[in-house]
């Protein structure tokens, strides 16, 4: 029977026997204390939580919350490259205006108003910067990337963004017009100069590059889900595999990409480099782009036929730049175009095919030649009945001939024989899968000999036994001692599978 109290019990009938109760409280008290502490131990182990131990936690990631991470970190990479573009579409309007009109003074306002709009433009560009790598740390800890403990500078984010705010921190600005950089020009050693916002122009070109590197991260490859299958490889998921897919998924739209992107750069560097010679002091010359783009493309594409060149320190600075770049640009493109010509396996066994079946017809075409020669030869001593045929010339000539043929049919055979349509590797795998059924066709017949020696020494022991005691008595110590052929099928290796006997080795032999 049952009561409700806990803690009384009764046995077999006896009375209950109740505890007291002060020792109840007591050491319900030690119970619930000792709960406590652990449970301020445990917090007190979260808030101390270092970056190796949070990563023990949450081994598994949450796909949903990861996701979401992901989409907010392309959202600003997408708001950062359109803020990007616009500063490159007003740079590039504010000095082909104040260019055209810097004897005059027509478009001043204007001219600060552009400045000043590029220069908050560059100003939200580094802020967005900074939240997108923010992001992306913070993706990357919700995809148990990096430890959630850690921080940006902890991580390798930190030199992309210092990389990234140093190519975004040059831009002009209403606060240097007016100030000019002085140089002499080559061969004519005529005074000439650059205004600091035409030089700082030329480095913010150097952001086209940035907005190279964020349309990547558009591509259908790149996706919360990819980032997975990278981490269950030890995969880097960062711009250098985003470049190596894109190159593999779409080489060609990737080269005309870069190429488009390159011509852009260069050339305009080198307007900007080359257009400060055609300043006087009555009118500014019209300048003609085509000139910097067909420099540009020649020395891209590392021609360079010298009709026109650079003359400028700054433009030859620029063209050393797209000369690095033209080299890197046409390995690439070699590359690509070996790879699509090289043939799949069912293209090369086709081609080997059609060799074979030409060689086959020209062998044909060979025997055909020589069976007419000996009809020809047999018809012509027949005609006029030529006995000696040794000191016949045109018999000699005839039996020349035939020779020739039979000597280009056995080098057609030859040919025949060498064409093979398995690469290195079926061949590799070929021999070495007729090797592995050799090696465990010998592996099976050691097996049975080792069984047949199990079975005789079974059948043949009482018989041993019975004539060793006529002559010695037989010690415990005699059946320990074995023989060199136990010892070896003792170290033979059982393997259930097909083909690894090539990859398996005893390490005490």
């Amino acid at each position: 029977m049952k009561s409700s109290n806990y803690e009384t019990i009764e046995l077999q009938g006896n009375p209950a026997s109740r505890a007291n109760e002060d020792d109840a409280f007591q050491q319900h008290g030690r119970l619930s204390y000792l709960f406590q502490t652990s449970q301020t131990l445990k917090i007190s182990q979260r808030k101390k939580s270092t970056i190796i131990g949070s990563s023990k936690k949450n081994a598994f990631e949450d796909s949903r919350i990861t996701r979401l991470y992901f989409e907010r970190y392309r959202v600003l990479e997408l708001g950062r490259m359109w803020t990007i573009c616009a500063s490159i579409v007003l740079m590039v309007l504010e000095y082909e205006v104040s260019f055209a009109n810097q004897l005059t003074e027509t478009y001043q306002e204007e001219i600060k108003t552009l400045l000043y709009l590029i220069l908050i433009l560059t100003i939200v560009s580094i802020l967005m910067t900074l939240m997108a790598y923010l992001a992306e740390l913070e993706f990357r800890k919700r995809s148990l990337t990096v430890p959630k403990a850690s921080t940006i500078f902890q991580t390798n984010l930190i030199f992309l963004l210092l990389i990234e705010t140093t190519m975004l921190l040059p831009c002009p600005t209403p606060y240097t017009i007016g100030y000019k950089v002085s140089f002499s020009q080559r061969y004519s050693d005529q005074p000439r100069f650059y205004f600091v916002n035409e030089i700082l122009t030329f480095v913010m070109l150097f952001r086209s590059l940035l907005i190279l590197n964020i349309a990547f991260k558009f591509q259908s490859f790149y996706s919360n889900r990819v980032n997975r299958l990278c981490g269950i490889y030890s995969v880097e998921f960062g711009p250098h595999f985003i470049f190596k897919v894109a190159i593999r998924q779409n080489p060609y739209s990737t080269l005309c990409g870069l190429f488009c992107m390159g011509i852009f750069l260069f050339s305009y560097q080198l307007e900007i480099s080359e257009r400060s010679l055609l300043r006087t002091t009555t009118e500014i010359d019209h300048y003609n782009l085509k000139n910097s783009l067909w420099v540009c493309m020649i020395t891209i594409f590392t021609v360079g036929y010298g009709d026109l060149y650079p003359t400028t320190e700054l433009g030859r600075l620029s063209m050393t730049l797209g000369l690095f770049y033209g080299v890197a640009l046409t390995s690439l493109f070699t590359a690509i175009l070996y790879a699509d010509l090289q043939p799949f396996v069912s293209e090369l066994r086709s081609i080997t095919l059609l060799d074979k079946a030409s060689i086959k017809i020209e062998i044909r075409q060979v025997a055909e030649k020589i069976l007419l020669n000996f009809y020809k030869l047999n018809s012509y001593l027949h005609r006029y009945q030529i006995k000696n045929s040794i000191n016949d010339p045109a018999t000699l000539n005839r039996v020349n001939q035939i020779q020739a043929f039979l000597q280009e049919g056995q080098q057609l055979k030859r040919n025949y024989r060498s064409i093979d349509t398995e690469d290195f590797i079926a061949m590799a795998d070929r021999y070495f899968k007729d090797m592995n059924h050799r090696i465990k066709e010998f592996r099976d017949m050691l097996q049975q000999m080792k069984c047949q020696q199990y079975s005789i020494i079974e059948r043949d022991t009482p018989k041993m036994r019975s004539t060793q005691k006529q002559c010695h008595t037989i010690t415990a110590a005699s059946y320990d001692v074995k023989s060199k052929d136990d010892q070896y099928f003792e170290q033979l290796i059982d393997s259930q599978c097909e083909h690894s006997e090539l990859m398996q080795f005893n390490d005490d032999e």
